[in-house]
């Protein structure tokens, strides 16, 4: 784990989303959680060694960021935002059984984990006890947690602030140094959502994927998104239909796919095109 400050601890180099632990005075938050079971048991142990795991809170719903939520269960409130429910325990692709999903992601690349992975009908999904519209202030111990709605990856991304620690949790409105998904956004959204991020005073952002990066990602961030817009819109202007955009249009040798997602690449590369051609003419 890569320690940012004392109290805040981050996982960087594992698949799936930047699971991260803050202490406080009176025990710690979990934000996300890793989906490399050993992973994820490492930072609980890790983190319980300290106090009580008091609080997980949710970014968003997909299931790299949500897997976790079982081991949780009865022990820490859950937190997410209203609109969670929407896509919560979903996962990318053509594999709709997230259960099959996450043994699979253990058998490929975790397996020593497997083991301790619960039965089906033994498997509680966890969503959260605790959820919010705007905006939610959270108090614990010596630490307060500003977390605000940040749609645009999702309609229920959420960022998590904690102005001590200097340090803002985005989930998957950033990705660093890989492959930006925008198979589930909302463009206009998104570009909103960066532009209030740049009003935060911090020095780390953690985002959902890649290394953790400071204020001035946020532009290439954006220049990014507008690339794969000015391709599309190119496109389109040629008179490409949709499925043309498609094949005619990829940044895959722009960035690699996050760890262990490598056979997604096809994938990211095709709804991202999709959704940039659906913003631009304005069509569902």
């Amino acid at each position: 784990m890569e320690m940012l400050t004392p109290n805040v601890y981050t996982e960087t180099k594992i698949r799936g989303c930047n699971p991260s632990i803050v202490f406080t005075s009176e025990g710690s938050v979990f934000i996300d959680t890793a989906q490399w079971l050993s992973t994820l048991l490492e930072m609980r142990e890790f983190a319980k060694k300290r106090g009580p795991i008091k609080y997980l809170i949710n970014t968003e719903g997909h299931i790299d960021h949500i897997f976790g939520n079982h081991w949780f269960a009865g022990e820490s409130l859950v937190i997410g935002h209203e609109k969670l429910n929407e896509i919560f325990w979903t996962v990318a692709g053509d594999i709709s059984d997230c259960y099959d999903y996450s043994v699979d992601v253990l058998e490929r690349q975790d397996k020593a984990a497997l083991p301790l992975m619960p039965k089906r009908e033994e498997f509680i999904v966890n969503r959260p006890q605790i959820t919010f519209r705007e905006h939610m202030t959270l108090h614990l111990g010596d630490t307060v947690f500003e977390l605000y709605h940040t749609p645009g990856h999702s309609t229920s991304q959420l960022c998590v602030h904690v102005p001590k620690e200097r340090v803002a949790f985005v989930g998957d409105t950033l990705f660093s140094g890989c492959q930006t998904w925008l198979h589930s956004a909302d463009i206009g959204a998104l570009l909103q959502t960066l532009d209030f991020l740049e009003t935060l005073d911090v020095d780390y952002f953690v985002p959902g994927h890649g290394p953790v990066v400071d204020r001035s990602y946020i532009a290439e961030q954006r220049a990014f998104v507008y690339e794969w817009l000015s391709a599309v819109g190119s496109g389109i202007a040629r008179g490409w239909d949709m499925d043309t955009c498609v094949k005619n249009i990829s940044f895959a040798d722009r960035y690699p796919v996050d760890i262990g997602q490598e056979e997604m690449m096809e994938y990211i590369q095709r709804t991202n095109v999709i959704r940039c051609y659906k913003y631009l003419t304005n069509t569902k």
